[in-house]
């Protein structure tokens, strides 16, 4: 699939899963602070599918991982090619054997705040080939689209409606347009699809599990009696439209680290006890 510069696209290739139990590859990224790229990958969990053959990881799963979740604002890795950890990352960590359905809430309204901050055009490898023209936050966009669509959304309607969205304008067109081809039942209204191709699922995915912080705020569609729509958890509604009101400018940052930690830095983390 040929990556465009003015769609969300495919730039996202790790999916991200808190609940009901996290990634296998959560724990190695959010305990890695300090660690080189390859003492991470050491630590990663081995993929006989995706490994080459070989005995170790793939390197491309390191390199998946570190944009997922640099783009998130959990971690990154320095100038000096060291893994850099977030106080959002080091928060999320720490959560990891407490977390459950009954307590997420309180997690998730702290990473709802940073991750509303986030954008789509940011230096953080995959996020740095956007166009200039791309003014997007798209956890925040995927919230308000969702808020104004019943609490729901379909990965239909992202791959061919909010994937196409360059700012805020654009946003409410979308929104507008989902609407009616949900009231004529038929999809296909909404133009053609950004990802495409037999693995186009897989680069959907990491966008809502994203804006779900896991599926601790929005529900996988499994969940789903139609098993098509991915839908805000009742007791994270009230979080999400906090969230989604909150309006932040668009910055131009100077490094990924600059751009990282002042994703984390908008959670209002409380203090760590030491």
């Amino acid at each position: 699939m040929a990556e465009s510069r003015t769609t969300w696209g495919g730039s996202l290739h790790q999916t991200f899963r808190l609940l009901p139990e996290p990634s296998a590859h959560v724990r190695p990224f959010l305990e890695s602070d300090g660690k080189t790229p390859d003492q991470v990958l050491d630590n990663l969990p081995y993929d006989a599918a995706r490994g080459g053959g070989g005995e170790s990881p793939d390197p491309k799963r390191y390199r998946d991982g570190k944009q997922l979740y640099q783009t998130a604002g959990l971690l990154y890795e320095d100038d000096e090619g060291i893994v850099q950890v977030t106080r959002f990352g080091a928060t999320t960590l720490r959560w990891l054997d407490l977390l459950n359905e009954g307590n997420a809430p309180v997690l998730g309204t702290h990473a709802a705040y940073a991750l509303a901050a986030c954008q789509l055009r940011n230096p953080t490898g995959a996020g740095s080939r956007y166009d200039e023209s791309m003014v997007v936050f798209p956890f925040s966009f995927i919230w308000r689209a969702m808020l104004r669509l019943e609490g729901k959304i379909s990965s239909a309607e992202l791959n061919r409606a909010i994937f196409k969205v360059k700012n805020v304008d654009e946003l409410e067109d979308a929104i507008d347009a989902v609407r009616a081809a949900r009231a004529a039942g038929d999809e296909e209204l909404l133009g053609e699809e950004v990802v495409t191709g037999s693995r186009k699922n897989d680069r959907i995915i990491p966008w809502i599990s994203l804006a779900s912080f896991g599926y601790t705020l929005i529900a996988d569609k499994s969940d789903d009696e139609e098993k098509t729509y991915y839908t805000m958890r009742v007791r994270a509604r009230g979080v999400l439209e906090r969230a989604a009101s909150l309006r932040f400018t668009h910055h131009e940052f100077g490094s990924a680290a600059e751009y990282t930690e002042y994703v984390s830095d908008q959670g209002g983390w409380p203090p760590v006890a030491v």
